[in-house]
């Protein structure tokens, strides 16, 4: 039997996770907890396998909760929720310990699978979360620019340092009278270097570029 610890500010949110969970043979939800401090003086008596523990909350937020939870009892499992996947709020949940991290807007399957997922030791996140996080990695690991040419170069296709500027401007929303700002060029030359992206890439219009660029940035591999 997986017990599970409810924690929640919201009565109804909390009150209806409580009633999904009831209907779950191989689950029980032994404690609700309105806020992190009620959450840890409960965990003390109910020594939960799961905590299922919103981040906004007063007195003490989740994330100060799980910090607590993770110093004082290392076994729990810890699945945050929030309404919006923001960056900030999944990097510092993650790091103070939380093994999940989910929208409220999920479906009761996805709530129950996450459950039985983290308490089989798996991490679990969001969609929105995961792609937050997917892009994170690659923008550490590689400059987006410098990532970009190497999938030009992947393709056989080797544009000048100028032209990849003006790509990577292109791909990122600019108009040719910003490109020609930042890069202290006429807006004549900028449309030149344009013409020549167009031949080069063998593509017809500015909207049929930039589609190429983001598909091509958005590819798995990263050689």
């Amino acid at each position: 039997m997986i017990s599970v610890l409810l924690v929640e500010d919201q009565q109804l949110f909390r009150e209806g996770v409580h009633a999904l969970i009831a209907t779950v043979d191989d689950m029980d939800v032994v404690g609700m907890a309105s806020n992190g401090e009620e959450a840890t003086q409960l965990m003390k008596k109910s020594q939960a396998d799961i905590v299922i523990m919103d981040i906004h909350m007063p007195n003490v937020d989740g994330i100060k909760a799980t910090i607590h939870l993770k110093d004082n009892y290392p076994s729990v499992k810890v699945i945050l929720l929030t309404t919006f996947a923001e960056e900030d709020l999944i990097i510092t949940g993650l790091a103070a310990g939380a093994d999940g991290f989910l929208l409220k807007s999920l479906d009761r399957a996805r709530l129950i699978r996450s459950i039985r997922d983290v308490y089989d030791d798996q991490v679990v996140l969001s969609g929105e979360a995961a792609k937050i996080l997917a892009t994170m990695i690659v923008d550490i690991k590689y400059n987006k620019k410098d990532l970009l040419e190497k999938k030009l170069v992947n393709r056989n296709i080797n544009l000048s340092n100028r032209e990849l500027d003006i790509a990577y401007l292109m791909m990122n929303g600019s108009t040719n009278k910003l490109i020609a700002q930042k890069l202290f060029l006429s807006e004549g030359t900028i449309k030149n270097y344009i013409s020549e992206l167009y031949n080069k890439l063998n593509l017809r219009s500015r909207k049929d570029v930039i589609d190429f660029l983001l598909e091509l940035i958005s590819k798995k591999s990263y050689r």
